[in-house]
Parts: C-alpha cells; sequence; structure tokens
C-alpha cells in the first residue's frame, strides 16, 4: 500500500506557475483621468445635493464646472459650506464686533 501511495505521488503531473500580468481597467492614462474625473463629479454633485440642491440643479452646476474647477472642489470637500463665512472669518467678525463694544464702553 505504501509502494502505490509513493508510486502515485511521483507521477503526479507537474504545473508550473508563471507570472500573470495585473489587470488593469483603463487602456490608456486618459481613460483614467476620465474615471477621476467623472468620480469627482459624483461626489461633488452629491455635496451638492446634501446642501439642498435638487439632483437636476447640481448637475447642471457640476456641469458647469471644469475639470480642474471639479477636482478642487473634491479635494477639499470637508471645507464646504453651503453659505455663509467660514469658521475663521466668523470668529474675525465676532472679533471686530466685540472690540467695537469694548470701545464704545470705554469712551462713554
Amino acid at each position: 500500500m505504501l509502494v502505490a501511495a509513493l508510486l502515485l505521488a511521483l507521477l503526479a503531473p507537474i504545473s508550473w506557475a508563471a507570472p500573470v500580468p495585473s489587470q488593469t481597467t483603463c487602456a490608456t492614462p486618459a481613460a483614467a483621468d476620465q474615471q477621476a474625473v467623472a468620480a469627482e463629479r459624483g461626489l461633488v454633485k452629491g455635496a451638492l445635493m446634501d446642501f439642498g440642491l435638487s439632483e437636476k440643479d447640481a448637475a447642471s452646476r457640476v456641469a458647469q464646472l471644469s475639470d480642474a474647477e471639479v477636482h478642487a472642489i473634491a479635494a477639499d470637500l470637508s471645507a464646504l459650506q453651503a453659505a455663509g463665512a467660514t469658521s475663521t472669518e466668523q470668529w474675525d467678525t465676532l472679533t471686530v464686533l466685540l472690540l467695537l463694544i469694548l470701545v464704545a464702553i470705554l469712551a462713554s
């Protein structure tokens, strides 16, 4: 029995492995860029819809943007606000207001 098992083990077919080229989703870098821009446009459109725009309005506004503008907006989506000042501008406004009130109190 042991001899039969060894004989079968030695007669097993030999298999060879070779490297397999990686599969790419895009044939050219230009196609990859187009896919990236399409994905970024989707992100920006989604952010605009989160701010309350309808899907149609968001799509039309994103369509008006150049690829560079879409990339710039998509790169910093966390800093976008629906309207108004950024948090540092609000702080500056509050500081100026408090200083004016302080000056008015001290002047009287």
